[in-house]
């Protein structure tokens, strides 16, 4: 009995704790997630890794090189005749020259090297604020969904107590309460499907925000906001203009192209400025000149040809990737504007009708004129009208979500930076 008592009083102080715990935590917004999102993915932070190792690269590109120094001490003694000892020293001084003919190239590389890293960047975080939004979306439909549920459970089960209670006192027959009994079970079948899907939901959000993002978070309940997009050609353009996928591929061409022309100038001498002075007991030598590396017996034959088609298949990248591009951005426009249209109809329209349907069945039914049946089909059709209308909704969303990824949405990027800041 006493075990009994503290597990008791164990598992009341277990739930009170975390009764606490959920109303002193703060509810999670769309926004509050994806900025959480954006400090923890592994992807995220390795794409900003990488484009601070390419800004250092671009710091190398442009150094100039350094000069070489070389100094020498000893004695000189000669062999023949009178016998004369003395020190000697002799010091030289290289100074490469940086050619502007390949510093340019290797200057210009190493720019567009670094634009394509911070594309690179970009289109991850934009990437991943795009996941967070459609399982955001996701988990705001199944709730929506979950509601919904809980909804028609209580109202099938007000219709089955009301059905056997006139059963009860013969003023309706078995088989209206065997049907009021099945869709009960049916909706609280649906209603416990609603609970998992939420739970499933989150979890699928919470994979995508991260780990940071406590087990029992609480998130704000928000309809998507759907804006008016323009239309598919001011879309292509801004695509064109702004997609950081576009961006990238563009910068590798850069790259190609600077290192292609890279080699072909290295074909040419390259110089180095020399000053010496060597001392000894008697006299002194001093020397100034150039160096010049002639490129005799390799001609940079296999680098070129290497350059020439690594700036092909850069080109064949990017005409790949716009033609990619316009082929998603013009299949995810078609499927906005039906969305548009179905959310519209089903607004406005049909769910609007079926409701005036179900309460006509159920004013009828009440006064005898109509049939049990007849009532629970004009609900199953009002049940059916309104799940259609929640997911075109988060449809529509999610499609809206893809093509601001895809167009790369100006207010995305303005919440990139202001994160960064």
């Amino acid at each position: 009995m006493k075990l009994y008592r503290c597990l008791s009083i164990v598992s009341i102080s277990g739930m009170l704790m975390t009764q606490a715990l959920a109303q002193d935590q703060k509810p999670y917004t769309v926004n509050d997630l994806t900025f959480i999102a954006l400090e923890s993915s592994p992807q995220v932070l390795a794409a900003r890794d990488q484009s601070k190792a390419v800004k250092g690269q671009l710091s190398t590109a442009r150094a100039i090189p350094n000069p070489e120094f070389e100094v020498g001490t000893g004695q000189q003694r000669s062999v023949t005749g009178p016998l004369t000892v003395g020190n000697v020293s002799s010091w030289s001084v290289i100074q490469p020259l940086d050619m502007p003919y390949t510093r340019f190239p290797r200057v210009n590389a190493a720019e567009a090297n670094f634009r394509s890293a911070e594309a690179t960047r970009i289109a991850f975080e934009i990437e991943t604020i795009s996941k967070v939004q459609q399982r955001y979306y996701e988990l705001m439909r199944r709730k929506a969904e979950e509601k919904a549920a809980e909804e028609d459970l209580s109202l099938t089960k007000q219709i089955r107590d009301r059905m056997q209670v006139r059963y009860d006192v013969g003023e309706t027959a078995r088989f209206e309460l065997l049907r009021a009994q099945t869709e009960y079970l049916n909706a609280q079948i649906a209603a416990e499907s609603g609970k998992l899907r939420v739970e499933q939901a989150r979890s699928v959000l919470r994979q995508v925000v991260g780990h940071n993002l406590p087990v029992n978070f609480v998130v704000v309940f928000e309809q998507p906001k759907i804006e008016t997009l323009p239309p598919l050609n001011i879309l292509l353009s801004e695509i064109q203009a702004q997609s950081p996928e576009l961006q990238k591929a563009k910068a590798d061409v850069e790259v190609s192209e600077s290192r292609l022309s890279f080699e072909k100038n290295s074909r040419l001498p390259r110089l180095a400025f020399k000053a010496s002075q060597y001392n000894d007991p008697n006299f002194t030598d001093r020397l100034y000149g150039l160096q010049i590396s002639i490129p005799i017996w390799d001609f940079k034959g296999g680098q070129v040809a290497e350059a020439e088609a690594n700036a092909s298949k850069a080109k064949n990248q990017l005409n790949a990737q716009s033609q990619n591009l316009e082929q998603q951005i013009e299949t995810a426009y078609k499927l906005y504007q039906m969305a548009t249209y179905q959310v519209k109809v089903l607004d406005q329209e049909v769910v609007q009708l079926a409701a005036s349907a179900q309460r006509i069945a159920e004013v009828s039914y009440r006064y005898g004129e109509r049939g049990m049946l007849e009532y629970l089909d004009a609900q199953r059709t009002f049940r059916a009208a309104r799940n259609d209308l929640i997911k075109a909704r988060f449809d529509l969303a999610s499609v809206v979500t893809e093509i601001q990824r895809l167009r790369a949405s100006p207010d995305w990027l303005a919440k990139i930076e202001s994160g960064r800041q």
